[in-house]
Order: C-alpha cells, then structure tokens, then sequence
C-alpha cells in the first residue's frame, strides 16, 4: 500500500506522486534543444524528485547521469576534485544502469570534453549531465575552470554529444553564471513550483482511491490553506492524520485535523518548520518587519536578505511585497517571534472578570468584549505602547491575547491569520461554530481607512455572515472611539485605539 512520503526523493512505487506535465514538457523541450539551462526551488518542494523523473523519461533515448555536488565545499586542489566528480559519476552509472566507465587516463578539468566523448562512445547515447547542489562548490577558481569548460563544450556540444547540461540548486545562479557561462540563459531558468490546490486535493483523493479512508472537504481545504501546496509540508499533515490521529477510522474529520496541526505548532520538532525557523532567525529583524507589518517591504531578490529569506522558502514575492505565503509557517513564526508581553494576563483578565460577562444565548457580545480593551488599554497603554517602535503585528499580537484569555476560556478559538473570501483576515475567532472577522491596522491615513473598510466588508460577505471588525491603532488620535457603518445589511464595527500616552513617569 502506498503511503504520504515525508522524506524524499518519492519512490512512485510506495508513494502517493504528483505529475507536472507542464514543467515536464518545458525541461524535455530544452533537452531535445541542446539547451543548457538551471533549476532552482527552496528545498522540500519535490525539486530532486521532479529530477528523478526527468531521468526516467529521457534514459532510453538518452544517458542522463544526476550527481550532487553537496560534499564538495571544502575541495581545495583540482585533482582531488576530477578524482570525486569521476567517483560520483561510476557510482551513479553502477547504481542506476549497473554499467561502469573506466577512464583511466590522468583528467584536468579542461580535459572534462575527452572524458565525456569517451563515455558517449562506449555507451552510444548523447548525455545529459544534471548537477545538484551546484552552489555548495564555493571554489570560485575551480568552478570557473569547470565552467568554462562547459562553455567551451556548448560551442560544439553536438560535436561532443553533450545534449544538455543541467544545474540545479536552492538558489538561482544568475550571480555565479552571469560572468562565467554564457551557455547558461537566465531566460531558461527553471523553478519547481509548490502544488497547486488541485494537485493536493489530488494528492489527498489517491489515498481515498487506495484505502477507501475519506477526508472531510473541510479538512481537505485546511490542508490546503495551512500547507499552502508546500510538498513536504502537505504530505506531512497527511501523514500525520492517516497514520497517527484518525488511524483506522473511516472518515478524517476537522477534529483529527486540529489535534494534528496543533502537534505541528508545539509538540513535534518538524524539519519543514524547523528549518524555516532556523533560516529565519538569521534575518530576524526584517522577518519581523515582514511579519508584523504586513505589504511594508518591497520584494527585491537583488537584497541579499530578502533573496536569503527567499531562497531558503521563508518569505515569497506577493504582489511585488515581502509575505510568508504559508500560513502554516507564518503561524510558526508569529509564535515564534511575537513581542514579549509578559506580566499582562492579570491586567487584562484580573479575578472576577469572566467569559460569561461577554456572551448571550451563545453569542459572542465582542463590542462589549472590546470595550472591556479599551478599558485595559487606558490603563496599561503607557507602559505597553509609549515610545516603542511597536510594528502593526504587535498591537495584533496583543489584542490577540487579550481576546484568547476570554475566548479560549469559553472553549473557543482564536486564530491568526486565517484564509477567507481569497483573502488573508488578521484575526478569526471561532465560538460555538460561530465565527467573528477582525482586522487589525495601524496608524493608517483616510485612503488607507476606507481600503481597509471595503476590504473587510468583501471577506464578511463572502463568509456569509452579517458583521465584522476593524481594529485600528492610531498615535493621532486624541481620544479612544468605536462607530458603526452599515452597507448591504452588513455592519462594519469599528474600535480606534490611542497608542499615544503620556511617558509613566509623568501621569
């Protein structure tokens, strides 16, 4: 029985396997065209195993030979280097066709054109050499000499049966080739793209197919929204709920599914968050800019930062601004990285102050709720917001914790971030099945307030439902103020927060 791989490269025999016809057909088309072109995709995305595949379609017509470069960092003197890069190739052809290729003559790596009319002549097919982790060599001599050998090959490579050259890395290799190997065009750069929604759902329905075990759609949909079509990521959750939290039962329902992202969240070290979290901290600064002010950097792949952050999956390029497109990952790192609050719990919900005071028949009364803030704030606001350079997620991260006090205590939710109506809303309180939107901005101008208005107003019609909320901090202001507006039968409530005190020593 097949399985969700959690580790790659996949085996199509023992895992559930997506195709990519169309990246297939683009990397077939530069191969049949003597192209020479590069790969790049943050890892766990399926890079090597779309490699893999690559090799498989093209090996009867072809010699397709994958090695890696990754040992090859600390590789000071050429011979040492010939000596590996002939070992990786014998390895590959004795593992993959058992077949082997002595070449027994002395190799610089300018002789690298003999060495590979040699092998094309004893085994009578035209080869493609695919390289990855080309970036780990950091020789810049040796890797220009091995470059410009390739350079000098592509001139003539029809002559030297050298179809394609492929290298591929998490990075993009323009920087490094630009100079070096003008046989590489930028223009055929290839990147490995995370799924598609229709691809997970196609993922998710072969494990239906097979074991006759159903997702529910909504847990479908949460899959899809939390992985955000990341491949380990997706098949990791899968995993998870199949083999671990809904094991023999025959319908995997939203309640597996929270036990399973919550284990992601706090209790199982995972490598796709872990390594996330690992690059992140690096650049932590401005990945708390990204994360806590929201549309505020500009994406620009020339910044080594933002190219690092990108580069290793942390952040992507949305709209031509810095974003974490993985929710799950965004909500790893707002835990992670949110500002300390510490000492608070006791002034937002002190002794005798209790969930019941907020709710009627059920329902949450959360202008009453927000009233009860606007209290705590008046008396904390100084100490918490005075002369700090406070980013738009921090006033977020502490309404959300005030709100998780009260909400949590009448076994309800509060979740950052969450998809709805195509759209990300800042905060989704989730109640006795009944959900609450609010949106949180910070020190916005008139243009900016009505954007933020219409923006709301479209994700509360979209959910169906009937009011929504916009939080907004402002060091303006003179004075706390809540209005309502009221469009379509929809009300848009709206709460403005003074972030503007006095220093404590002066009150």
């Amino acid at each position: 029985m097949k399985r969700f791989c959690t580790s790659g490269p996949v085996d199509k025999n023992t895992c559930y396997y997506i195709e990519r016809p169309e990246l297939m057909k683009e990397a077939i088309d530069h191969i049949e065209n003597w192209r020479y072109f590069t790969v790049s995709a943050p890892r766990q995305t399926g890079k090597t195993t779309f490699l893999n595949e690559i090799v498989e379609k093209t090996k009867d017509k072809y010699l397709p030979i994958f090695i890696s470069f990754e040992n090859l960092g600390r590789i000071e003197d050429e011979n040492e280097f010939m000596e590996l890069f002939k070992e990786k190739i014998d390895f590959y052809l004795q593992f993959k066709y058992g077949k082997s290729f002595e070449y027994k003559n002395t190799m610089t790596i300018r002789q690298i054109s003999k060495y590979i009319i040699e092998m094309s002549e004893k085994f009578e097919k035209e080869i493609i050499l695919m390289i990855d982790e080309f970036e780990k060599f950091n020789n810049e001599e040796l890797m220009n000499e091995f470059l410009h050998a390739i350079r000098e090959i592509y001139h003539m490579r029809k002559g030297y049966k050298l179809r394609s050259v492929i290298l591929i890395s998490v990075s993009y290799l323009s920087g490094i080739l630009e100079d070096n190997a003008s046989p590489f065009n930028i223009a055929e750069h290839m990147e490995v793209p995370y799924f598609t929604k229709e691809q997970v759902y196609d993922l998710l329905n072969q494990h239906e197919k097979e074991t006759g075990q159903i997702f529910e759609e909504e847990v479908k949909e949460l899959i899809w929204h939390n992985a955000g079509g990341q491949p380990g990521l997706t098949n990791a959750l899968s995993y998870d709920l199949v083999a671990k939290k809904a094991k023999n039962e025959k319908i995997i329902t939203k309640e597996y599914f929270e036990k399973t992202l919550n284990d992601f969240m706090y209790v199982y070290i995972d490598k796709n968050i872990a390594n996330i979290i690992n690059k992140a901290k690096k650049e932590k600064e401005l990945v708390m800019k990204i994360l806590f002010e929201p549309g505020s950097v500009e994406f620009n792949i020339y910044d080594e930062r933002i190219n690092y952050l990108y580069l290793n999956g942390v952040i992507d390029n949305c709209e031509r601004k810095c974003c974490v497109r993985v929710p799950l990952y965004y909500k790893a790192l707002y835990d992670r990285f949110k500002p300390q609050i510490n000492g608070e719990k006791e002034k937002m919900k002190p002794f005798g102050e209790t969930v019941k005071n907020y709710i009627n028949n059920g329902v949450l009364d959360l202008n009453k709720l927000m009233k009860r803030y606007t209290t705590y704030i008046k008396q904390r606001g100084a100490k918490m917001f005075k002369g700090r350079n406070y980013y738009e997620g921090v006033y977020q991260y502490n309404l959300d914790q005030f709100l998780s006090l009260y909400v949590e205590a009448a076994e309800g939710k509060v979740y950052p971030e969450t998809e709805v109506g195509g759209g990300r809303i800042d905060l989704l309180i989730n109640l006795d099945n009944r959900e609450y939107l609010i949106e949180v901005k910070a020190n916005i101008d008139s243009d900016e307030y009505e954007k933020a208005k219409k923006q709301l107003f479209e994700y509360v019609t979209r959910r169906g439902l009937k009011e929504g909320w916009l939080i907004i901090y402002s060091n303006t202001i003179e004075d706390f103020k809540y209005l309502m507006e009221e469009k379509d039968g929809v009300k848009i409530h709206v709460w403005f927060i003074k972030t503007n005190f006095e220093n404590p020593s002066k009150m």
